[in-house]
């Protein structure tokens, strides 16, 4: 009796394990499908990185190409698919991108793989943004075991965002107007001014073709009667035309080199923020008001002094670190001693102007102003007394490209040939409010070039002390002005003598410092293409 007992437990021992190891052969089984859909995950994102990064570098503007063309986005949709379904170890269904066909034009696209089921989808531009580049790739990964439970694919689905870089400029004024019967680059002969590559003379023996060039893509401009009232310490390019009667540079050769078309940068501006018309504040700061601005999206002006109460000469203006996004409106300044730093007086760094206010919650560590639309930047003398501006741009910004001060849109709508969203006629010659000049630690790119010729930026002379800009000046046209400072001739630079290593015969020039270029405040190469999430 007991041996049939025990041959009973026996058998149904073998039966329970028999199940059992139906069950748990089941269970490795689908663990293997899902470990093989795992590490297929990081391929199809790998092909979806792949495509965006390719798909980006289509997006760079070549030669005098302003803006994304719809051959770029053809051909950005093509190569994506391309270099997406490449890392999958196939090709698209419709071929090459020599030339694409059909299929690839338009702003999206879904392009199949010619042997495995996947898919590659390209939004070109993204997000409201023309030089950016979404890619999604979708893979049915076929299973093996899973399919005796009816389950034969699994889609595996990856997207990826990119930007087309920017090529790395190296520009002190860009005048990137390509009209041929307009002024890039104009001076008003109207007192001395200086600009400077960045070098303080120190390269007079060997001027650098790169280092902080002045090009004029149509005409350089600096008309009769004036003498050499035109200080360029650098390279000067044009590209169609020169009248440079009142110019001189520092070294002792010709002034002037014909070049063909510069390309237009292709920067890009950051996010509009999603806070709309930010409440000022009021703080102190040892005994004396502060006006805080917040940063956000601006639908309605800012008139400092004039917004707040008209201001007294100890007033200051202090803009939090942060994004300022006026869409339809316009920053004036007229008065008020106006910074990004505690005290409003300038803050010095290991390489000049910068903030020693916080980071904005976004890791912006300094001041960018974007216009949009009917908007405009001004900074000018009102009675008798000129302000007191001083502006550091962020080295880091989390969207768009950094070291950019003021960015202009190509979305503004000012018109050229003499609309101006961007004027600073401050008088250098009147005291100021806080007694220090114009400031601004960064670049001006102005991208507007709506109307003939685009939209002008004006840069007047405020200081023989500091540069009013310290980085890039960039728009469709410039006008440089004297500022009423150090009218007349001055002694030009001679041929040193001791050449090379040496810049004995550098005369500097007694005269209102416009721009100076400096590689730290100014936009940062981002690479053919970069990923952005």
């Amino acid at each position: 009796m007991l041996t049939k007992l025990r041959k009973g437990k026996r058998a149904q021992s073998l039966v329970i394990v028999a199940l059992s190891a139906t069950a748990l052969f089941g269970i490795i089984a689908l663990g293997l499908d899902a470990g093989r859909l795992y590490f297929q995950r990081r391929d199809v994102q790998n092909a979806a990185d792949a495509g965006a990064l390719a798909g980006a570098q289509e997006l760079l503007p070549m030669g005098a190409t302003f803006g994304v063309t719809s051959s770029m986005i053809t051909a950005a949709n093509c190569q994506a698919s391309v270099y997406a379904l490449q890392t999958l170890l196939d090709t698209p269904a419709d071929g090459g991108c020599n030339p694409p066909s059909g299929a690839y034009q338009g702003t999206g696209i879904t392009e199949r793989a010619a042997r495995i089921s996947a898919t590659v989808q390209v939004w070109t531009p993204s997000r409201n943004n023309s030089n950016e580049i979404h890619v999604r790739v979708t893979y049915n990964v076929p299973l093996t075991f899973a399919s005796v439970l009816g389950f034969t694919t699994s889609a595996v689905v990856a997207d990826a965002y990119a930007h087309g870089g920017f090529w790395n400029k190296t520009y002190t004024i860009f005048g990137f107007d390509a009209g041929g019967n307009g002024n890039s680059v104009n001076f008003d002969q109207n007192g001395n001014v200086q600009i400077d590559d960045g070098l303080n003379g120190t390269d007079i023996c060997n001027p650098s073709p790169t280092q902080g060039r002045l090009v004029s893509n149509a005409k350089w401009h600096a008309p009769n009667p004036g003498g050499s009232w035109n200080n360029l310490n650098g390279q000067f390019f044009y590209s169609q035309a020169s009248d440079t009667h009142a110019l001189a540079t520092y070294w002792y050769g010709n002034v002037g080199t014909s070049q063909p078309v510069e390309q237009t940068p292709n920067y890009e501006p950051p996010l509009k923020p999603a806070l709309i018309d930010p409440a000022y504040t009021l703080s102190s700061y040892r005994g004396t008001t502060v006006h805080v601005i917040w940063p956000g999206t601006y639908t309605h002006d800012i008139n400092i002094p004039a917004d707040f109460g008209g201001g007294t000469a100890n007033d200051l203006f202090r803009f939090m670190n942060g994004i300022y996004y006026f869409q339809d409106s316009n920053l004036n300044i007229t008065g008020g001693t106006v910074s990004n730093t505690l005290s409003g007086r300038p803050v010095s760094g290991p390489f000049g102007g910068v903030s020693d206010l916080p980071n904005a919650p976004d890791r912006t560590n300094g001041v960018e102003f974007v216009f949009d639309g009917n908007a405009s930047f001004t900074a000018t003398t009102s009675g008798g007394t000129s302000p007191s501006v001083f502006f550091a741009a962020p080295s880091f910004v989390s969207s768009g490209t950094d070291s950019i001060a003021f960015f202009i849109k190509t979305t503004d709508t000012i018109s050229g040939p003499n609309g101006s969203p961007w004027s600073e006629t401050i008088d250098g010659t009147k005291p100021t409010y806080g007694n220090y000049p114009f400031q601004i630690w960064g670049s001006v790119f102005n991208a507007d070039m709506n109307g003939s010729h685009g939209s002008v930026v004006t840069l007047q002379a405020v200081s023989k002390t500091v540069y009013a800009v310290t980085g890039e000046v960039v728009s469709p046209q410039v006008d440089l002005n004297g500022g009423n400072m150090a009218n007349g001739a001055y002694a030009p630079s001679t041929f040193p003598g001791a050449c090379p290593g040496s810049s004995s015969g550098y005369q500097a020039n007694p005269a209102g410092y416009l721009d100076q270029f400096n590689p730290h405040y100014v936009p940062h190469w981002r690479g053919l293409a970069y990923l952005v999430k």
